[in-house]
């Protein structure tokens, strides 16, 4: 069982201060990370060469210069994408989730993918020390005030390894099993 927190309510740099309702947990574009631009690749390499992170293929493309990866607890893993651009001058942003790990076919049900800004800076936190968040893509946030505790939710069923074999394996097994049913009744 993977816990996680997530902003609940936060103040952003104006002394604004502002309630994320639960129905927007899910938006992975609400907050980023920001690093700057000149030490993306520092931290990327950092990540690469001293966290175990690794190129995240195959992945949908949305733009970014990096998308890395890494097993957090299986079958969970943290997928970060990042962006040299950012409408801060001189900052590059990360957007980053956790999801069932792209080895398996659950991997492409959104229903188990879980934005995250907490995750990510504990691993680049080393290289980068600084804690630097952006709201809704414009806003920076001065503080996070409050913060929603919860857990992910387990696949169901077994999961399918994303490979041609594990697939095939799993057809056979499932078509087996309905046999052995069948045949009981």
């Amino acid at each position: 069982m993977v816990y996680l927190l997530f902003p609940k309510r936060i103040t952003l740099e104006n002394n604004i201060s502002l309630e994320i309702t639960k129905d927007k947990v899910k938006d992975e574009e609400l907050f980023a990370l920001l690093v700057p631009e000149e030490r993306v690749d520092e931290v990327v390499n950092y990540l690469k060469k001293n966290e175990g992170f690794s190129s995240a293929l195959p992945s949908f493309d949305k733009g970014e210069d990096y998308g890395i990866s890494r097993i957090l607890i299986p079958p969970w893993e943290l997928h970060m994408r990042i962006y040299n651009y950012c409408i801060i001058p001189g900052m590059a942003k990360i957007n980053a989730h956790i999801e069932i790990a792209r080895k398996y076919l659950q991997h492409l049900n959104f229903r188990y993918v879980q934005p995250v800004i907490y995750e990510p800076y504990k691993f680049y936190k080393k290289i980068f020390s600084e804690f630097l968040l952006l709201y809704n893509s414009r806003y920076t946030v001065q503080n996070i005030d409050e913060n929603y505790w919860f857990r992910l939710q387990n696949p169901v069923g077994r999961l399918i390894p994303w490979t041609p074999s594990g697939v095939i394996s799993y057809t056979f097994s499932s078509i087996a099993e309905r046999i052995r049913r069948a045949s009981k009744k």
